[in-house]
């Protein structure tokens, strides 16, 4: 069990932890967590959206999103004991930041009793583990936005928490380590309150494509149906995708306008475009508005088509990130990506014809990978033309399939979370690339394809003012600093 606290109006703390070396983390509750390259500065929408079910449930709610409001860990810890006095403190971590928020939460609760615990996919995906390397006294499983009202009513009505669906605590009496029965989805998307942005400093988040205009993240669905052995997109929220209604997305749109003063969207979802009626609808909606919008997306290359690809032109799309994975078919197939190579160029020709910018994902190191389908994806990719591209080093995160296959096989070099972070690190090898040969291709990759003058005198040509010019370069120069930078010092 877990003791109540006193009845009181109950204080919630809800944390993006700063990084306390400084560095820059794009971090979502039902996503992965990875470092910010360009210079993202990634607005915390699943926190808000937890916090939002707190205030519902009556609590007196803040939330701090360390990755803005730089604090150091003393005037975090001072601010938390003399100002918000918190009772309850659940913070944003992934994979790689777990060993940094660990030591942020420690010293939360040793300097405010609060009950403390971690939201978002790595305890999701390890719950005993995450509490049995921590100190935390509990964790929120996949979906949690219900579990957290129930906690906020449980606890300021004194009751335990020990029996709520859906979170790992531990005893505090015994020590043991329990994993409560996990809470059924939400079914209704519209059902939740729309993200407490009012908590947010929503002037801060800021993109590269959106040059010095903030944006938000917005999310219309959860789920992914698609089976990825790499992506643990559905280990959050599941497989099967749920939709929210096209007024109610548009609703949180106008409420971001008119609100907040931000026109410029991220659509944090791999499946905007999967039901392609709900879509036209929704892109028909965002042309009705009466002050356009800018917004970008991820999408499938087998879930586009030229029709959608203009109407999402006309309705304000900026760019679409797709997931390529790899220039060859022997590795998209062990990762079970579910296309083909002639799936990807179409892809990218039809967005370039439509007059849509497009970012293509590639992943090196998967299972199949050789020397050879390194050359093959470069080249792939310097062939197909995308107008961006990333490189990421094969990462097993906790909760894929590439996970247990790595434990399987014993592919695994590190067990140092720190090192789970797909941005120039490799944990993993399979085959005959090493870890150093794996992370200097994949700088060896993105030199290959932004290096090229050709290139080059393109992203030149496409500035259109200052700001632009400022956004581009920062996030240039960051890239090229992190091809040529060395790891820091492990927390």
């Amino acid at each position: 069990m877990i003791s109540p606290l006193p009845p009181s109006t109950l204080r919630v703390l809800f944390l993006n932890p700063p990084d306390l070396q400084g560095g820059l983390w794009m971090k979502e509750v039902g996503r992965c967590g990875r470092k910010s390259i360009g210079g993202e500065i990634w607005p915390q929408t699943g926190l808000a959206y937890l916090a939002a079910m707190a205030e519902r449930a009556r609590a007196e709610v803040f939330l701090l999103d360390g990755m803005v409001d730089s604090l150091s860990l003393e005037d975090l810890v001072e601010k938390a004991r003399k100002v918000w006095r918190p009772h309850l403190i659940i913070a944003n971590s992934a994979t790689p930041t777990l060993r940094n928020d660990a030591v942020i939460l420690e010293r939360l609760r040793e300097a405010t009793d609060a009950l403390c615990g971690f939201a978002g996919p790595h305890v999701s995906a390890l719950p005993e583990e995450t509490l049995r390397d921590t100190s935390a006294d509990f964790g929120l499983i996949n979906e949690a936005e219900d579990t957290v009202a129930e906690m906020v009513r449980a606890l300021s009505e004194g009751n335990e928490i020990s029996s709520i669906p859906g979170i790992v605590y531990r005893n505090m009496h015994t020590g043991e380590i329990v994993v409560n029965p996990p809470r059924p989805l939400i079914h209704e998307l519209d059902s939740l309150p729309l993200p407490a942005r009012h908590l947010l400093p929503n002037d801060k988040y800021r993109m590269p494509f959106f040059a010095d205009h903030p944006f938000a993240t917005l999310i219309p669905n959860r789920g992914c149906p698609w089976p990825c052995t790499f992506c643990r997109a559905g280990r959050v929220w599941g497989k099967k995708v749920r939709q929210r209604s096209v007024a109610n997305v548009m609703a949180e749109i106008k409420e971001l306008g008119e609100r907040y003063g931000i026109h410029h969207l991220a659509f944090m979802t791999d499946s905007l475009t999967l039901k392609k009626d709900w879509a036209q609808d929704l892109f028909e909606n965002l042309l009705a508005l009466p002050q356009p919008i800018e917004w970008v997306c991820n999408s499938r290359v087998d879930a586009v088509d030229p029709d959608l690809l203009r109407l999402m032109r006309q309705a304000g799309c900026k760019m679409i990130s797709y997931g390529l994975e790899s220039g060859s078919q022997v590795v998209l197939d062990a990762c079970k990506k579910g296309i083909s190579l002639e799936q990807s160029e179409r892809a990218i020709r039809l967005t370039r014809e439509a007059g849509i910018p497009s970012m293509g994902y590639f992943i090196l190191g998967l299972p199949g990978e050789t020397r050879q389908t390194v050359q093959e994806s470069i080249a792939f990719a310097k062939r197909i033309a995308p107008d961006y591209v990333n490189f990421h080093i094969a990462t097993p995160f906790p909760g894929t399939e590439l996970f247990e296959q790595a434990v399987a096989n014993n592919w695994l070099t590190s067990t140092d979370w720190n090192d789970f972070e797909e941005e120039g690190a490799a944990v993993m090898q399979v085959g005959e690339l090493t870890i150093p040969e794996l992370e200097s291709l994949q700088k060896q990759a993105m030199r290959a394809f932004y290096m090229r003058p050709s290139k080059i005198f393109q992203e030149l040509a496409r500035l259109r003012s200052w700001p632009d010019f400022k956004a581009k370069a920062k996030a240039g120069l960051r890239m090229l600093a992190t091809l040529g930078g060395k790891k820091k010092n492990k927390i």
